[in-house]
């Protein structure tokens, strides 16, 4: 036999070596292929994973300038850090949202050289993040504070947690047609055991789906401060900008002023929001269960600011008016009702001093600090 023939005959029983092998495993469970999945991704895993990295800071936990010792980044007034960490090291209220498919990220937050808050962050194996939370850790005395985010396989948001100090917890869950937001609903937990619907906005597009509309139903009687929700705009945040996920916390949009009271809303009235083509919003309706209005708000904006807005509700219209400085803050709120001046309330810093008028005369002087009142004057005219 000459040596071509050996080499041959050689490849040929590998071959059919090869064959066998590939059948004996086709044959077995396909559990042996989950586990091949899974060392695939823990292999992806472990070539990704890196040490702890540090960097310099701000509060809202931007990764400004990377540090290269924890020693020197903890001189900053803040720092941060990023690291990866697997499935034992995640805290029992992150756990139940964790995926073997997921690689799983912790940024620490430091103030002053102490922990300040926590981000954890999952992201599939193409990199998209599919959960994202900013939680407090719980104290014996406190409930979980922060929020929770899920997406979906296309990076859509499809619920999001807010919890609060007290206990509660709201939760909006969010729908889509083809990757535009069509419905989102929200839910109150309620009796500590369940979740309660309390309104679901429905957005309305134009042609060019530009979003032109949102109409809020409610489903049961509510009263509504400075912080509720149903005097709010929400958003999920792909909708108002790209994902920045060195941030931790979402923005919201208010869009009603203290100075126009509290609004009592009951089952089965509705919120209309008409919008521009920026996403700005110009107005607001309030109607009730028979469609019919109970008042109106409209908006004057200037750039990305609103410089007014006017209620109207019968006979009695109310104005708040607004002025800036360059930095965008907001120094000076003006408010009157039916034409005649009623406040004043100029700010500076944690600083606002309030004026209350009658007669279009100072009657009222009072002095804040984030919010506390600190002195209280009458004024003699």
């Amino acid at each position: 036999m000459n040596k071509k023939n050996v080499i041959l005959i050689f490849l040929v029983f590998l071959l059919f070596a090869g064959i066998v092998a590939l059948t004996q495993e086709l044959d077995d469970d396909s559990s042996d292929l989950d586990t091949a999945v899974i060392d695939e991704e823990i292999q992806f895993y472990m070539t990704v994973k890196e040490p702890t990295r540090w960097f310099r800071s701000n509060i809202g936990a931007m990764a400004l300038e990377e540090i290269q010792t924890k020693f020197i980044a903890l001189r900053n007034e803040y720092a941060l850090s990023i690291d990866w960490v697997e499935q034992d090291e995640l805290p029992d209220y992150i756990l139940p949202y964790y995926s073997i498919e997921y690689l799983s990220e912790v940024r620490t937050l430091f103030k002053n050289g102490r922990e300040f808050r926590k981000q954890w962050i999952f992201r599939d194996i193409g990199g998209l993040t599919r959960f994202n939370a900013s939680l407090q850790e719980p104290g014996s005395e406190k409930s979980l504070k922060g929020f929770i985010e899920l997406f979906d396989e296309n990076g859509n948001i499809i619920s999001e947690s807010v919890f609060f100090e007290n206990g509660g917890i709201n939760k909006t869950d969010f729908e889509y047609n083809e990757g535009l937001l069509v419905l989102s609903s929200l839910y109150i937990w309620e009796d500590g055991e369940k979740y309660n619907k309390a309104y679901t906005d429905f957005y309305r597009y134009n042609r060019s789906l530009s979003l032109r509309a949102i109409e809020r139903v409610f489903y049961r009687d509510m009263q509504t401060g400075k912080t509720d929700s149903p005097d709010r705009v929400t958003f999920p945040r792909i909708i108002m900008s790209s994902i920045k996920e060195n941030v931790f916390i979402s923005e919201r949009i208010n869009l009603y002023p203290e100075y126009f009271g509290d609004v009592f809303i009951f089952d089965e009235s509705k919120l209309v929001f008409q919008t521009d083509n920026r996403g700005r919003v110009l107005s607001q309706t309030l109607y009730n269960d028979e469609n019919e209005i109970i008042w109106v708000i409209e908006n004057t904006w200037e750039g990305n600011r609103i410089v007014s807005s006017v209620k109207k509700e019968g006979d009695v219209v109310l104005t708040a008016e607004y002025r800036y400085n360059s930095a965008g803050d907001r120094i000076l709120e003006r408010n009157s009702k039916n034409g005649e001046l009623e406040r004043v309330v100029r700010t500076e810093g944690n600083i606002d001093v309030e004026e209350l008028y009658m007669n279009n005369i100072v009657v009222l002087r009072a002095v804040w600090e984030e919010g506390r009142k600190i002195s209280e004057t009458r004024m003699e005219n």
